[in-house]
């Protein structure tokens, strides 16, 4: 009889048998569970803010050792190791005379540009940094800004070194692609026609000034150059392209 009691009372409170009250029970467990995801919901909510916290504290990080940096750079004061830092003028100037090269200019012009990318009074680049910073945003497409770290080397280091076909080909098609510096196209282009007649980028150059020619609206020196490729070199790849400039051209005039 005892041990019958025993079941029952184990067993029967599912059905609100031996004095358990499920209602009431069920109600208590719904409150714990709805206390323990309000704990869950906060306890993740805090997590994410100390990973936010936690990310935010390396940018701050990062941000403060830069500055440092700079400011080693800017003044010369030692760096980490107790060595002496260069201010960036003198290391520009320390790399140009290492190199032979002559110092740029304290009375050349700065480029006239919408947003100076170069910013040359507060950095104060070697030529050859400039370069690098050119070519490397020349092959990522960036072409305003590899356009005005080029010119930028013609104007404040005219006697740089690296002065060949390929700079000026480079500095040229950036100048184009920027949609804004006609007169940098020109400028590079031609001076890679004039000291570089022999070059593979000749007749590539050709093309570009005359297409900067077209979007100048001097129609007159474009066909000129399109009646010169007719004659000269009509089974390249730069008179397909200046062919069907051509051909778009008199669709649209006798349309």
């Amino acid at each position: 009889m005892k041990n019958t009691l025993l079941v029952s009372c184990l067993v029967l409170p599912l059905l609100g048998s031996c004095g358990y009250d499920l209602k009431s029970e069920m109600a208590k467990i719904e409150h714990k569970a709805i206390i323990i995801n309000k704990y869950e919901n906060v306890a993740l909510k805090l997590a994410k803010e100390n990973r936010e916290l936690h990310a935010q504290n390396k940018r701050l990080e990062f941000d403060i050792q830069k500055l440092k940096q700079d400011n080693a750079f800017k003044t010369g004061k030692p760096d980490a190791h107790g060595e002496p830092s260069l201010s960036k003028a003198e290391h520009g100037e320390k790399a140009d005379h290492g190199a032979g090269r002559a110092i740029a200019s304290i009375k050349a012009e700065p480029l006239i540009v919408k947003k100076d990318l170069v910013e040359w009074k507060t950095y104060k680049w070697s030529a050859d940094d400039m370069m690098k910073i050119a070519d490397k945003e020349f092959k990522a497409k960036n072409f305003e800004k590899a356009a005005q770290f080029y010119s930028s080397i013609t104007v404040y280091y005219p006697e740089f070194k690296h002065f060949d076909d390929e700079f000026y080909f480079k500095a040229g098609i950036s100048s184009y692609e920027s949609g804004a510096h006609h007169d940098w196209t020109l400028k590079h282009f031609e001076a890679l026609m004039e000291k570089h007649p022999t070059s593979k980028y000749y007749r590539s150059a050709k093309l570009w000034v005359a297409l900067t020619h077209m979007k100048l609206g001097e129609k007159q020196k474009f066909f000129a150059t399109v009646e010169e490729f007719r004659k000269k070199y009509r089974n390249t790849n730069e008179w397909k392209i200046l062919s069907s400039y051509y051909e778009n051209i008199e669709e649209k005039i006798n349309e």
